[in-house]
């Protein structure tokens, strides 16, 4: 399996759009793409404009030639390209090493 996490800084002031968009992005990419298992957000400090993204799927070709051919990947990127601070974005990939779960 691929994984990919991202961290970014977005602006003050495009902090609603973004959420709203990537909201859109990672509901549709579970719920559309067969490839991707997994997508995750997360606020790297409550109330911070900084963000991790930690996605899963089924290989790297599911991610790019499922996930950044799809439409909500799109306008995902329309937004982020006016509200990432930038330079502030960093994307590290690899191979899904091993999966670990709790269970009660």
């Amino acid at each position: 399996m691929f994984s990919l996490w991202v961290t970014l800084e977005i602006t003050p002031e495009g902090r609603e759009e973004f959420l709203e968009a990537i909201a859109i992005n990672a509901r549709a990419s579970v719920r559309d793409e067969e490839g991707c298992y997994r997508f995750d957000v997360i606020e790297l400090g409550e109330g911070s404009n900084r963000f991790a993204f930690y996605e899963v799927y089924r290989d790297e070709a599911a991610f790019e030639l499922e996930h950044k051919k799809a439409p909500h990947y799109f306008v995902y990127r329309d937004v982020s390209a006016r509200v990432v601070v930038p330079g502030s974005q960093v994307n590290v990939s690899g191979e899904l090493f091993k999966t670990f779960t709790w269970v009660e």
